[in-house]
């Protein structure tokens, strides 16, 4: 038969008109096979320390041998520490006099150049092992100051339960912390009636930032 009249042939039954969509079919998916061609490469990631960190400050001692005394945990991220701390129990005095920590823990920014945002400091997870606890004020102070109940450049929480919550006030936080500058963890507590020279308050803080 000549070729020209079998392709016309062909193509006039039912499945002559199908031929143009299976090599339609047949293309794409000779195209499609082309994109899943896949490339290797290797990338480095390089772990960085965090800029901004919670450290240790000078009211902080290794081990309590002493009261009243403070000890600080600080986590590997640099974003929350464990505080303990004990307040000066008085057997005459009611109400109790009250323990100033003014250098417990300080927020300090280690960038080369860079600001960066304290955004908010969190209390949580309050803590006793006696009955010490009356009331605990936790202050950020812009700058260190031994009088923080009355400085307006401070944020605070005081909580006289084991009830946590967010430090506020004075339009403190959030608050801008240049490069290589530092804020300050204030602490002014004052011991329960029934308190023993042992008793120990715990708490963490924590800080975000961006």
């Amino acid at each position: 038969m000549n070729p020209k009249k079998f392709f016309q042939t062909l193509f006039r039954t039912k499945y002559g008109k199908l031929l143009p969509l299976l090599i339609v079919a047949a293309l794409i998916a000779s195209a499609s096979a082309a994109v899943f061609v896949m490339y290797y490469g290797s990338v480095t990631a390089t772990v960085q320390p965090a800029d901004v960190k919670l450290v240790n400050g000078g009211d902080v001692s290794g081990s309590c041998s002493a009261y009243p005394c403070a000890t600080s945990s600080l986590s590997s991220t640099g974003d929350f520490a464990t505080v303990g701390l004990s307040l000066f129990a008085s057997a005459n005095n009611n109400p109790q006099p009250a323990t100033y920590y003014t250098d417990l823990l300080q927020v300090h920014n280690g960038a080369a150049t860079a600001s960066h945002t304290i955004n908010s400091i969190t209390i949580s997870n309050i803590a006793q092992s006696g009955v010490d606890l009356g009331s605990v004020s936790v202050y950020y102070c812009t700058s260190q100051t031994n009088t923080p109940a009355i400085s307006t450049s401070c944020a605070s929480f005081t909580f006289t339960t084991t009830t946590g919550g967010s430090l506020g006030g004075n339009g403190v936080l959030p608050q801008s912390l240049a490069a290589g500058s530092s804020g300050y963890l204030e602490v002014v507590g004052n011991a329960a009636s029934g308190a023993h020279t042992s008793d120990t308050i715990t708490f963490q803080v924590q800080l975000s930032w961006t």
